[in-house]
């Protein structure tokens, strides 16, 4: 039984902080895999497609922060979100470097104005993941935490 006792002591934290990083991994992964999915909307609609944050997952907040939650959605009349992420884990922070509140994707692909994402959780900046579209609306996320894709150290609010 003190054994067992031990190996729970020693192997709930590594359990812990491997959900942490596995959850900041997904969320960071699904603002890319939105940023991808607009921009491709766009050029196959031949029309502006935005990513925005949401409070009800049907149309754009220029209030609500990115944390609680964001779609694609096409300027085309009559369109319903592309795709919808909800709102992410309470600690959860996303923050747009230049106070974007829409990357909008025009139809050739590029973006109307470049946007560089920090994402962090309770854990600080040393473990923040970071997500950038540049102006021709590439879309590149830094390989390791708590830096930009720069070096540059992370910061979070």
């Amino acid at each position: 039984m003190m054994v067992g006792a031990i190996l729970l002591t020693i192997a709930f934290p590594a359990f812990q902080s491997f959900l942490s990083n596995d959850r900041q991994w997904t969320d960071a992964n699904s603002l890319v895999m939105s940023l991808n999915a607009a921009r491709s909307e766009a050029i196959k609609q031949d029309t502006t497609v935005s990513v925005c944050p949401t409070t009800n997952g049907t149309t754009c907040s220029a209030t609500a922060p990115w944390s609680q939650g964001w779609i694609v959605l096409s300027s085309a009349p009559g369109s319903a979100p592309v795709f919808t992420v909800p709102a992410l884990a309470t600690g959860t922070t996303v923050k747009e470097a230049s106070g974007l509140t829409a990357v909008t994707f025009a139809s050739s692909g590029m973006v109307a104005a470049q946007a560089a994402f920090t994402l962090c959780d309770a854990r600080g900046a040393s473990q923040a993941r970071y997500v950038q579209v540049g102006p021709t609306g590439s879309i590149a996320s830094s390989a390791n935490v708590g830096v930009a894709l720069s070096g540059a150290p992370l910061t979070c609010p």
